[in-house]
């Protein structure tokens, strides 16, 4: 689509008349509304890089970037055994069997660090207690063996070794049972007759292995031998042996699936009860066996955790003396061998004689309930039983029970639904902005209406998206049926209106990061018309759909943005000289773009160029120079996906041809430039990943506005290389006449071997420019904060490499621009790294970096200092923050400091920081900085700024509504926030 009259602006809004006047907003680029909840997994990398909109002394708004700040989260080590955390003596389990019989004992280790971790489990046997030890896997969870392939066996029984076992971090579990195998000959000790230490101990190589608080735990396992009745419990979920109630089907018996839907679920047994799209069943089935040495009593209990709700004659013994008959719940004698009850949530059974060496089955229905919470904290329970004969014993009075059978999981599925409405002029409710069609746009407050827009202009639409669902979910947004002109730009921002809404999900779309279930999130949407915009015409529509990031197969909702105005531009960007279709519509590329679909689609492989060609219509009565640009968004300026890099060159010169940045077009001609994609060579096969264009004239048309239009094309990547290396990021900035501006780049080995050395690095300027007097300085940066300073080192020459995979290099470019240059010009620096051709070249990674002259010039600059106590203290010293990565673990802190400096020579006006806090962290519980620190100017007047931002809020900002900032005026940001735990 055709971008507004205001070139290179986007992150900010227009919200209020005084910043529609002169408007100056530093929105960083930091993540989702609403920071995630869980703790991030090891080795996320959480960091931002800021931006900042604002008008100068003439009037003109500006974009500039500042350096990147990035911190990686450490793993952090942590796990239980049976709950235990550390060595002990502890009973586990408490097994009996006869003379000769195995007993098996189940066990459950769970990591609940942040990251994957491989562990040693061991069983040591008191000696002489048992002819053989064996492990064996329980991945069900059913506290029986998976298969008889045992892990480890120790015969005669003394240590058997489990084979290092990796486990996934965030609560991965490693399920197993222990068999005892008591000796044939065994004759009755004092009790227990023998027992197991079961222990479990992180491995020495483990990468966390030092932030453990323990790196081991133990319980035990005792066996009793008798020669009366020995019983074992076991409960699971599957399909029962016998028949359901009267001789019918069981409810399909999921381990996994929703809650239900509805609190009017039926919860008595009737034929044909099964599963619906409101009412969620499971089934249960106790197993019973006696391993014992004669016949006996045996008493058990279960009672079902908050989630689930017992379905009343749904019971069945599979010694029923006829198939399919039900128990009765009532307190008594039941079928002549069972006496059986249910009340409420808790079912009691004596099963009167059980021989030995026999099992037996109760299975019986239960409701997942409404109630269920997501995963299994409400839906996972143990029953408990005598495991020796409980002589007398009843259901209404069943005696002490003591044992515990294993625990048995039905893990609650996340159900998803959404609603996104308008918020002004009153706010929607989560009923009234629900679609009546999903994805039309027609609740009862499902729009939202604007006055007006100027050409050129933006106008902003606040919304409001209500997570309906039961666990929390990130709506995805993008801007679909439209009635504005072609050429309007649509942007999601934050509830500020100021900070662009990013990819928290990995997915390439904008989203609003993480909702709480029940809970809700306030988004601006951006409207940016073209600067040839038609006064008068209107009024346009446009329908934002929202899709669940959970379920985006099946739950969408839109709503509705209206406003007066929008019109076109005077340049068009084809794939052909002809161009086919409309620019608006399928994969049309005439007229105003850019196309939902692409008009070209090429194939190539990882870190291989392909070529599109380009043709640059001028339907103005004007020459002019159109500047070039690529995003893997309609958004521009834009980014591209991580190590992709586009080049334009000349027609036919292919990807080896000289990088240009702009192409002039007399009036009424058409252009034909080439572009140049190149996947990362570690780039996954991809199909039509989109690729937009952009051209943008240097200059104003005849109507006095900068006009532009953009088109879609797409790549297929069909494989991987080996080598390749990206140079990030492309950068924007401003510089006065006769000053310097810096940049900081990263060259990064994306391929799978190192990249071969000697390479260089350079920075190349348009020949005009270098005529003009604009020169540059390459540094690499020694330190990495993103400055240059005493430490780093001019680059004179090549650099002798090699790249190691996976490694980088940073880089500092340095632009200078000549005294005489004029306010408005700009300058674009092509940086490439060449490495030598040949094996082991991972060619020539480039990145741009574009400085704009200005009399008024705001530099932002980032950085950041670690706060491990989370007390705030190091707020206080400048000089404990930096540029550089941090290395942090959850529950710790970070401090930002966002400083925008005026570094032109005339006054700026109206400034305001705004900042969010990024995924995985929160502004709750970390310790703030000082009110006086938090947020501070120095050579500014008007209305004194202040910080906004007390937790619960994600955001927060240092603004005021009528300032002026003269030169050598900045403000300060200090912010905390600590890493989710």
């Amino acid at each position: 689509m055709n971008s507004s009259s205001n070139p290179g602006v986007s992150g900010c809004s227009p919200v209020s008349s005084w910043v529609a006047r002169a408007t100056v907003c530093l929105g960083l680029l930091f993540g989702a509304a609403a920071a995630l909840s869980a703790p991030p997994p090891a080795n996320t990398v959480i960091g931002n890089q800021a931006s900042a909109t604002y008008s100068d002394a003439s009037g003109n708004p500006q974009l500039a970037t500042s350096n990147l700040v990035q911190t990686t989260v450490q793993q952090v080590g942590a796990f239980n055994l049976d709950s235990k955390t550390t060595v002990t003596t502890d009973i586990a389990n408490t097994k009996t069997g006869a003379a000769g019989a195995t007993v098996y004992a189940p066990h459950v280790l769970t990591n609940t660090g942040n990251g994957s971790d491989a562990f040693d489990i061991k069983v040591d046997a008191a000696s002489g207690g048992f002819t053989k030890v064996e492990v064996f896997a329980d991945a069900n969870g059913d506290g029986v063996p998976d298969n008889t392939t045992p892990l480890c066996t120790a015969v005669p029984a003394a240590t058997c070794v489990v084979p290092p076992q990796t486990v996934a971090g965030n609560n991965g579990t490693f399920q197993f049972v222990v068999a005892y195998t008591i000796p044939s000959t065994a004759t009755t000790p004092p009790t227990p007759y023998s027992f197991g230490t079961v222990a479990a101990n992180v491995v020495s190589t483990s990468p966390a292995l030092a932030s453990y608080a323990s790196t081991s735990a133990a319980d035990r396992d005792n066996v009793n031998l008798t020669t009366a009745a020995a019983f074992n419990v076991t409960k699971a979920i599957g399909v029962p042996a016998v028949t359901a109630p009267g001789g019918g089907a069981w409810p399909t018996p999921a381990a996994s699936g929703p809650r239900s839907s509805s609190a009017s679920c039926a919860t008595t047994w009737t034929a044909g009860l099964a599963s619906t799209a409101n009412c969620q069943y499971t089934v249960y089935t106790i197993n019973v066996s006696n391993t014992g040495g004669a016949a006996g009593t045996l008493a058990l209990q279960d009672t079902l955790p908050g989630g689930f709700t017992y379905v009343g004659g749904s019971a069945v013994w599979s010694n029923s003396p006829t198939a399919g008959t039900a128990l009765t719940d009532a307190s008594t004698a039941d079928l002549g061998g069972i006496d059986y009850q249910a009340s409420g949530n808790t079912i009691t059974a004596v099963i009167q004689s059980l021989p030995v060496n026999v099992s037996q089955t109760i299975s019986f229905v239960v409701l997942v309930n409404s109630t269920a919470a997501v995963g299994a904290s409400t839906t996972t329970n143990t029953a408990k039983y005598n495991p020796i004969n409980a002589a007398g014993a009843t259901s209404t009075s069943p005696g002490t029970l003591p044992s515990t059978s294993n625990p048995a999981t039905f893990t609650v599925l996340a159900s998803y639904g959404f609603a996104i409405g308008t918020n002004l002029p009153t706010v929607s409710t989560a009923v009234t902005a629900k679609d009546v069609t999903p994805g039309n746009a027609d609740g009862s407050a499902d729009t939202t209406t604007r006055p007006s827009v100027i050409p050129g202009g933006s106008v902003s639409f606040p919304n409001r998206v209500f997570n309906t669902g039961n666990a929390p979910d990130a709506i995805n947004l993008a801007a679909g049926t439209s009635t504005f002109p072609a050429g309007t730009t649509f942007t999601f921002l934050a509830a500020d209106g100021l900070t662009p809404l990013l990819d928290n999900t990995g997915d390439g779309v904008p989203d609003t990061g993480p909702i709480a279930a029940g809970g809700f999130a306030d988004i601006v949407v951006r409207a940016s018309v073209p600067a040839s915009a038609t006064v008068g015409s209107g009024p346009f529509d446009v329908r934002v759909t929202g899709t669940s990031a959970g379920n985006p197969a099946t739950v969408v909702d839109a709503t509705k943005e209206v406003v007066t105005l929008v019109i076109g531009s005077l340049v068009d960007l084809t794939n052909s000289a002809a161009g086919t279709g409309s620019g608006s519509v399928a994969g049309g590329d005439l007229g105003p773009g850019p196309s939902p679909s692409p008009t070209t689609t090429n194939t190539t492989v990882a870190g291989t160029g392909t070529i599109f060609t380009l043709f640059v219509k001028n339907g103005d009565s004007v020459g002019n120079s159109y500047n070039l640009a690529a995003s893997q968004s309609p958004s521009f300026p834009g980014t591209l996906p991580v190590g992709w890099t586009v080049k334009f060159v000349p027609a036919g010169a292919g990807c080896a041809g000289a990088a240009i940045t702009n192409v002039l077009v007399a009036s009424g001609a058409q252009t034909q430039v080439d572009a140049c994609v190149t996947p990362p060579a570690t780039q996954t096969p991809v199909t039509a990943q989109k690729i937009y264009f952009q051209v943008q004239s240097a200059s104003v048309a005849s109507t006095g506005a900068i006009v532009s239009d953009a088109k879609t094309d797409a790549v297929t990547v069909t494989a991987m290389l080996t080598y390749g290396a990206t140079l990030t990021p492309s950068n924007a900035g401003q510089v006065a006449p006769g000053g310097s501006v810096v940049y900081a780049h990263t060259l990064t080995n994306t391929g799978t071997q190192s990249c071969t050395g000697p390479y260089t690095v350079s920075a190349n300027l348009p020949a005009a420019d270098v005529t003009a007097g604009w020169t540059t300085a390459l540094y690499i940066d020694n330190n990495g904060d993103g400055v240059i300073d005493g430490g780093d080192t001019l680059l004179t020459g090549p650099i002798a490499g090699p790249l190691a995979v996976s490694g980088t290099q940073k880089l500092l470019v340095k632009v200078f621009a000549p005294g005489g240059a004029v306010a408005g010009t700009t300058d674009t620096a092509t940086v490439t790294a060449t490495f030598p051709a040949g094996a082991g070249s991972c060619g020539t990674p480039t990145a741009t970096d574009i400085s704009t002259v200005i009399s008024g010039q705001i530099r932002v600059v980032k950085t950041q200092a670690a706060d491990v106590n989370c007390d705030g203290a190091e707020a206080a010293t400048a000089s404990n923050f930096s540029a550089a990565s941090l290395t942090i673990k959850p529950g710790q802190c970070v401090i930002y400091r966002i400083v925008a400096s005026n570094e032109g020579v005339a006054p700026i006006t109206n400034l305001s920081i705004t900042d969010a806090a990024p995924a995985y962290t929160s502004l709750a519980g970390a310790t703030q900085p000082a009110a006086a620190t938090q947020c501070s100017s120095t050579g500014m007047t008007g209305t004194a700024v202040a910080y906004a931002g007390t937790p619960p809020a994600t955001t927060v900002s240092c603004g005021s509504a009528v300032n002026s900032m003269a030169p050598g005026g900045s403000a300060t940001l200090i912010f905390a926030v600590k890493v989710n735990q």
